[in-house]
């Protein structure tokens, strides 16, 4: 093998094979990566051909050529597209083993405390006339500052807490988009706790009797009387089931309001509805649902619903700071590959930074220079895709027939 590319080779090794897992031929294997080996010679060969494939802008054709100049296999293009595809469950195992394993369980036991889990989703555009978008579901562990669950879907899957498991002493939080009956009681029925952000005149609140309560007609009496807040009990139902639930509403600041009502009607132009005023008045509150007891005061529930941003912050890192909001244009299996390739990608730079972060902050008293956690997060995904794009170009001898 020529020694400049054995010497690429060899960083790949030596910067990214680390932070994978182990046994990636046997997790192949099960997976169905990899069911036969003719001309691909391991489970790390296939990595890296489709790590390159997910760093770069060019066709099937063109990374069957640069895997053949790579010395990895000169399988053809469509056969490269078939490992695509199926690479998938391989992919989705490989990101899960790199979640669980970022902390030791030592790192991660909280004592007495409840197990905050932050669920959101967010689109990710494909290119194309059609630009057709897939829905990445996420839950984020607040105590242990990580991700612990993701999954990709195509945009007409909707948010919802069934895409996550939970369990007794979760405490799950979630934005108005997961703010429905069935949520709730799906929450419950795995004996976790939820606090849920709602859309007053979307959800159907109960009294003992069965009778409907009119969230809105609560919040216009508690404006009458200068209530900032209010604190109610009652029952919502899904089907035949119904849960005993607390709703806490409290009103927003007027600036606060006032951005509010604006996202309001800037989303009703866009969509081209009519905005009413019960939707504009109840945009200058902050209405959740919770299973927690009266042992939590409404100001301390809502206090710690707003750590729910975190959540928010960690989309916009993983769009702006890596710039991953847009991907090619393919079928749904196609999309997914592409999408868990890249949040691999931003899992292994997240790691390199914070281990970076960490060995900075130690040397804090003796540092004189500000540095930015942003521009280290940049130039550790920059450095990775550039090893995982390899100079397979310098390798290519277009007058040879294989590459014909």
């Amino acid at each position: 093998m020529n020694p400049l590319l054995q010497e690429h080779l060899n960083i790949w090794d030596k910067k990214i094979l680390p932070h994978l897992p182990k046994q990636l031929d046997e997790l192949a294997a099960q997976t169905g990566a990899v069911q036969r080996k003719r001309g691909i010679r391991s489970a790390q060969d296939l990595l890296k051909i489709l790590f390159l494939y997910a760093c770069s802008d060019f066709s099937f054709r063109i990374l069957a050529t640069a895997a053949c100049a790579l010395g990895i296999s000169d399988v053809s293009d469509t056969a490269w597209r078939k490992r695509f595809l199926k690479a998938v469950p391989f992919l989705h195992e490989i990101l899960h083993r790199m979640l669980s394993s970022l902390f030791t369980p030592s790192d991660t036991l909280f004592t007495g405390v409840k197990n905050v889990l932050l669920v959101d989703a967010s689109t990710v555009r494909q290119q194309g006339a059609d630009e057709n978008q897939q829905r990445i579901h996420l839950c984020y562990s607040l105590n242990q500052n990580r991700i612990k669950q993701v999954k990709v879907t195509d945009h007409h899957t909707a948010e919802s807490l069934t895409h996550f498991s939970m369990g007794k002493g979760d405490l799950i939080m979630a934005d108005a988009g997961y703010g429905t009956a069935r949520n709730y009681i799906y929450a419950q029925e795995q004996q976790a706790d939820v606090i849920l952000r709602i859309t007053p005149r979307n959800f159907c609140l109960y009294d003992a009797d069965g009778e409907k309560i009119s969230l809105v007609s609560l919040l216009k009496k508690a404006e009458e009387q200068n209530q900032e807040m209010i604190d109610v009990f009652g029952f919502c139902r899904y089907r035949n089931k119904t849960g005993y639930v607390r709703v806490i509403a409290q009103k927003l600041p007027e600036h606060q309001a006032q951005k509010a009502r604006k996202r309001k009607k800037r989303k009703a132009c866009k969509n081209q509805n009519q905005i009413t005023e019960d939707t504009l008045f109840c945009a200058g509150y902050m209405v959740v649902i919770t299973s927690l007891g009266a042992e939590y005061s409404g100001e301390e529930i809502l206090n710690l619903y707003r750590s729910r941003w975190q959540v928010e912050l960690l989309f916009k890192r993983v769009k702006q700071s890596f710039s991953i909001t847009t991907i090619k244009a393919g079928n749904t299996n196609y999309a997914e590959a592409l999408v868990l390739l890249q949040l691999i990608l931003w899992i292994i730079a997240e790691h390199q930074s914070f281990l970076c972060e960490r060995i900075l902050k130690e040397k804090t008293e003796r540092m004189e220079t500000i540095y930015s956690t942003y521009e280290n997060c940049m130039i550790a995904f920059i450095q990775i895709k550039t090893i995982l794009c390899l100079p397979w170009g310098l390798f290519i001898d277009l007058a040879d027939e294989k590459y014909f």
